[in-house]
């Protein structure tokens, strides 16, 4: 099973049950992801043996007491939301073995959970269940989240820099983070283009004090070049528009276009 990374633009979360724990905002699909297979034992990310406690949360749900195979091209921690990309993909092939018959969205439902539960994100599954550029308008589980699509078919510029533990922020005081983001999604919804998401993302970065001065270069030197530049949530890097610049600076550069469907069988 292929799940497709889901990058964040911003975010406003909340966290407690969850069921009624997720984050308002945007994020997009992009044509990179994980590929998952289960196997005899072991778990494994590109042949090498890892611990995953989001995935090993979606094992222990489905009484599973095999192994999971993943393969990508994105690293680990860098706002590309893998370890909900994972997740899903591990539900969904569990749900097949095992003759389950779920609907999508109740095995979405239990990849967020572990999300939750472990810290690792609060509004990738959704997205990747949706794929293009997707507007959550709730703070939910997938089956119960409000959302809209943007069908931009765009290919963009990353830099990845390093990476952002995401349990810090999720499970830190969000109240302010929350509050900016609310805003930025209406201040988004006022005019909503390509362009101004970027700008309303980037904004995002600023007022949090998420960006630091390596992000904040990077963006400077995409704008300087007439691109569109902004923040990985959460990751240390940028996603830009138009943003060839960014392969010249130091850091992991490539590119991937949009996917306007986030899971596929393989």
């Amino acid at each position: 099973m292929f799940v497709s990374s889901s990058v964040t633009c911003f975010f406003a979360p909340k966290t407690g049950k969850p069921e009624r724990s997720g984050s308002l905002g945007i994020s997009f699909t992009i044509e990179k992801g994980v590929l998952v297979r289960l196997k005899d034992e072991g778990i494994t990310f590109n042949g090498r043996d890892v611990e995953l406690p989001t995935l090993e949360y979606v094992l222990k749900r489905f009484n599973y007491e095999g192994g999971v195979e993943i393969l990508s091209d994105l690293p680990l921690g860098c706002g590309f939301g893998l370890s909900g990309a994972i997740a899903l993909a591990t539900s969904l092939e569990l749900n097949d073995l095992l003759g389950l018959n779920m609907p999508l969205f109740k095995v979405a439902d239990i990849a967020h959970e572990a999300e939750v539960l472990n810290g690792t994100g609060l509004g990738d599954v959704t997205t990747q269940c949706y794929g293009g550029f997707v507007v959550r308008f709730s703070t939910s589980k997938p089956s119960a989240c409000k959302v809209d699509r943007f069908l931009w078919e765009v290919e963009v510029d990353f830099l990845v820099m390093g990476g952002i533990k995401t349990e810090d922020i999720v499970r830190g005081n969000v109240k302010e983070i929350y509050e900016i983001g609310r805003k930025c999604l209406k201040e988004f919804l006022r005019k909503p283009s390509l362009e101004n998401l970027f700008r309303v993302s980037k904004d995002f970065s600023l007022k949090t004090g998420l960006a630091d001065d390596r992000v904040i270069d990077a963006i400077e030197a995409v704008e300087s070049c007439g691109g569109l530049a902004s923040m990985i949530m959460l990751g240390r890097g940028v996603f830009a528009y138009g943003g060839e610049v960014l392969k010249e600076l130091r850091g992991r550069y490539f590119k991937s276009k949009v996917s306007l469907c986030g899971i596929r069988k393989t």
